[in-house]
């Protein structure tokens, strides 16, 4: 599964975006977008409405993956945790594939 600031970088490239073009779609700065992406800094509450606005999501459906997380050892996982963990990576590449077409869409009327 993605953490928040790889699952933005790949909505935005699935779009066809660069940051610069990514950040005037949300009225952000390209610098802020680029040191979101790279995990240098959070996204503020703000931000984070502005993208959900964006992508036509509400903000809940992308905050569960604000803090990625991997096991160490995977075999240590639980049958149930191994399912959600399954179904996060499945909604993460349906929500990349889908709401970059906002994006997409979006950038053209700007």
């Amino acid at each position: 599964m993605y953490n928040f600031p790889e699952l933005i970088k790949k909505i935005r490239k699935e779009a066809g975006m660069t940051q610069a073009e990514f950040a005037k779609s949300i009225d952000a700065s390209p610098v802020l977008i680029a040191m979101i992406e790279s995990g240098q800094k959070e996204v503020s509450k703000k931000l984070l409405q502005k993208i959900a606005d964006r992508l036509d999501v509400h903000p809940s459906s992308i905050t569960p993956f604000l803090y990625g997380y991997e096991p160490s050892d995977p075999q240590s996982l639980s049958p149930i945790e191994k399912q959600f963990l399954s179904w996060g990576s499945k909604f993460q590449e349906q929500l990349i594939m889908k709401k970059s077409r906002n994006l997409k869409n979006g950038a053209q009327t700007k």
